[in-house]
């Protein structure tokens, strides 16, 4: 089977949150990109997981760790960027990436972030008032 035809396993995994085991659904893709930031911080996976669990703005674990996989490895020019953008805006860059990625996982994954960057969206509209963003 090549790798167009290849569906993306969803792989859960439980992790310790302060103290208290909870269980995560990501894609191998995530996990390995998760494993890689924590080398690189000289943390654990473990860990820093619990830092982006404290600093997340949605209720979704999963989403919260996708998001913040991507932005870690997306391009310097889209990070410089990243910081003034809207939600939305974030939605459509990670469709956008969808369309330069060659492996169907990676593709299937960013369109997951897009969702995700959606669901953020959409609850942040619940919290903030419409006229505020005009």
């Amino acid at each position: 089977m090549d790798a167009m035809n290849r569906k993306t396993a969803v792989i859960k995994r439980s992790i310790f949150i302060n103290g208290q085991k909870t269980s995560v659904s990501l894609e191998n893709e995530f996990w390995e990109g998760l494993q890689e930031i924590a080398k690189q911080k000289d943390t654990t996976a473990s860990k820093l997981t619990e830092e982006i669990a404290h600093q997340r703005t949605t209720a979704n674990l999963s989403s919260a760790i996708r998001i913040f996989v991507f932005n870690y490895f997306r391009s310097p020019e889209d990070a410089q960027t990243s910081d003034s953008t809207s939600l939305k805006a974030k939605a459509v860059e990670s469709r956008a990436l969808v369309d330069r990625a060659k492996d169907e996982n990676a593709r299937a994954a960013m369109l997951k972030t897009a969702a995700d960057y959606d669901l953020l969206e959409a609850e942040r509209r619940k919290r903030v008032p419409e006229s505020s963003d005009n």
